[in-house]
């Protein structure tokens, strides 16, 4: 073939083409080819092109040996590697120019390639995608130690490849440990934000028509049905099964009583885990109906409600105050999207955002939108964040992440099962026919086993009676056994034959306990206390309603011990308190978180001391002792102040 050059001085050779046995064409001219006068056409592969003739085949020359095509690209591959840089490149005068590697480089490769293989031999990470053969394989090869090398890492290797899996796992873990998880969830926020409305939507699975449909079947009086607002505290569950979907019952809360054991016996049955939704009062005149439940039922989890278009309100605040004074973790669920302003939602969240990003709240408020941000909620419970969720229950916008996320949150207390006594506090009473008493409320240490002898009480004396604990429910459905931290009802009897027990002679605020444990009640007990709110100052003597777990009863501050000047208490101050109730002895334990209130006046504390003591009624007092009686009251009647009737 006729001589050639180049085109170009540096041309690149493609990438994808096999070079050609002669002259490569980046390579300068060698001395025996002669130059041509004008640069002549090529091809792709740089070969000259003529436009009379078509180019010709060009054959192997002598000095390379002969090879078929597989063989010589394998062979060049290796000896080419990589694209070389111009010091990599041997020219031979005379013979044709082929690329080699230099040798040092490849010794190089070779030597840290080797020193890795050495160093991460035995500890090279499995991925996610580990076959189970290859598994086999490496452990048949490196003996019982290489099974249990290989076995471990590959469980390191996905727990670190995938986090939100493995919350997944530990969630899995934790319900698999064969008992029923029942979590408790309150609902607080002002009146009118939609808390009754929402519970309906969670509850029944169908979405409101705007006009309280929903709502309607949680109410469980007339008047308040009249008003749409909830003035007592009523429980609704919906269930979770085993691939985290909810358990709906569309039934109203106004059927009966076989209506509803049957209604919840449903979704027991067809649950592995239940969801106790608590319905609190939101207005401001049923605030101690709304501490009591907070305090009294227990909740593992509060969520306060909020309307987009009334924005933060005085209640709003309380309810907030009153669940982080009691460390109850909180998310937070704006409802009403769907018929408030654009401006005003933002007003909204920017409000909500800056109260709980307060000195006072110390939460970092975290908005969720989809499904991922679920899961960084569910992984991060222990943390200051807040889960903010904006949806509606008339549109159904957002309430997919709502349910996911409640689905996904396991009980936070833990319960004493194995205590040796057994203690069960009373929140409600009922009287059925054909059974008699039945008291409801939670089990708190021990198991409460039917048709065993209990202890109730205290009376009005301090005084405990045994009981009969005949039978069990729990959401309507019998059981043997009550564990510590779940809800039930008990139907008991008095255990003397001669005595009969009415239902007006149980309140709430009594237990049931082992005969065993020997409870004392007591009138007087000390707490540690921090003043949230006054607007002027306290002084001994001082009244007011102290809830205790689910006691509710008026107490005086008998005693007074401040660090600081004088004997009065301000917002803020700490002090340590003699509290002694007016009304009745309680049974109080010590450790127990109290919330004291009257009027605007708000303060928290914890016993550290109960003193095991109490008071006789006025019909065993003697008269020495009422004559004593009568003159303490006039002594504290003269210590108040009293206006002339000029400055009426």
């Amino acid at each position: 073939h006729p001589p050639h050059t180049p085109a170009s001085p540096e041309p690149t050779r493609p990438a994808h083409t096999e070079p050609a046995p002669g002259p490569t064409p980046h390579c300068p001219p060698t001395s025996h080819v002669p130059r041509p006068t004008t640069p002549a056409p090529t091809n792709a592969v740089g070969m000259p092109v003529t436009a009379s003739a078509p180019t010709a085949v060009v054959s192997p020359p002598a000095s390379l040996p002969s090879a078929s095509k597989p063989a010589r690209k394998k062979k060049e591959k290796k000896e080419r590697g990589p694209l070389q840089s111009a010091g990599n490149v041997n020219v031979s005068a005379g013979k044709p120019n082929v690329l080699k590697t230099d040798d040092a480089s490849i010794a190089k490769k070779k030597a840290k390639k080797k020193r890795t293989k050495k160093r991460l031999k035995g500890k090279k990470p499995l991925d996610d995608n580990v076959n189970p053969e290859s598994v086999e394989k490496r452990a048949n090869e490196e003996g019982k130690h290489g099974q249990a090398t290989a076995i471990e890492e590959t469980t390191k290797g996905k727990s670190e490849a995938a986090p939100a899996e493995r919350t997944a796992v530990a969630a899995d873990e934790q319900q698999d440990d064969g008992k029923f998880h029942d979590l408790r969830v309150a609902m607080v926020g002002n009146v009118d934000s939609g808390k009754s409305t929402l519970i309906g939507v969670l509850t029944g699975g169908e979405l409101d028509d705007g006009r309280g449909k929903a709502r309607s079947k949680i109410f469980a009086h007339r008047h308040e049905a009249a008003t749409g607002r909830t003035s007592c505290i009523s429980q609704h569950i919906v269930g979770v099964r085993d691939d985290g979907k909810l358990v709906h019952s569309n039934k109203s809360a106004n059927l009966t009583a076989a209506a509803k054991n049957k209604a919840w016996r449903d979704v027991v049955e067809r649950s592995r885990n239940v969801i106790t939704l608590v319905d609190l009062a939101g207005h401001e005149r049923y605030l101690k109906t709304t501490i009591g439940g907070l305090t009294g039922c227990f909740p593992d989890y509060a969520c306060l409600i909020i309307g987009a278009n009334m924005g933060i309100t005085k209640m709003t605040k309380e309810h907030l105050g009153v669940v982080l004074a009691l460390n109850i973790p909180v998310c937070c669920v704006v409802t009403k999207i769907d018929i408030c302003p654009p401006n005003v939602l933002q007003r909204t969240k920017r409000h909500l955002f800056r109260i709980l990003k307060s000195r006072g709240a110390k939460k970092q408020p975290f908005l969720v939108k989809d499904d991922k941000d679920v899961k960084t909620c569910l992984k991060n419970q222990s943390t200051r964040i807040t889960p903010v969720f904006l949806l509606s229950a008339v549109t159904g916008k957002g309430m997919g992440n709502l349910e996911a996320y409640l689905s996904g949150l396991r009980p936070r207390q833990t319960w004493d099962d194995e205590a040796k006594t057994v203690e069960f506090n009373i929140e409600e009473t009922f009287n059925v026919t054909g059974v008699g008493v039945v008291v409801s409320g939670t089990a708190t240490h021990g198991r409460l086993v039917a048709n065993s002898t209990m202890l109730l009480g205290p009376f009005g004396n301090g005084n405990f009676k045994p009981v009969l604990a005949k039978t069990i429910q729990r959401k309507r459905v019998p059981v043997p056994v009550c564990n510590a931290g779940e809800s039930c009802a008990v139907a008991i009897r008095s255990a003397t034959r001669k005595e009969t027990l009415r239902r007006s002679q149980i309140r709430r605020g009594m237990i049931l306990v082992d005969p065993t444990s020997e409870p004392r009640a007591t009138i007087s007990f000390e707490a540690d206390i921090l003043v949230l709110h006054h607007p002027t100052t306290i002084k001994e003597n001082y009244q007011a309603v102290v809830h205790c777990g689910i006691i509710r009863q008026t107490a005086r501050m008998v005693r007074i011990q401040h660090k600081g000047n004088g004997e009065c208490l301000r917002t803020g101050d700490k002090a340590s308190v003699l509290f002694r109730f007016l009304v009745r002895p309680e049974f109080v334990h010590e450790g127990t978180t109290i919330i004291f209130r009257e009027g605007t006046t708000k303060g928290v504390g914890k016993v550290t001391r109960v003193l095991h003591d109490s008071f006789k009624s006025i019909g065993e007092m003697t008269e020495e002792e009422r004559k004593q009686n009568k003159e303490n009251v006039k002594k504290q009647e003269e210590r108040r102040i009293r206006v002339p009737k000029s400055d009426r």
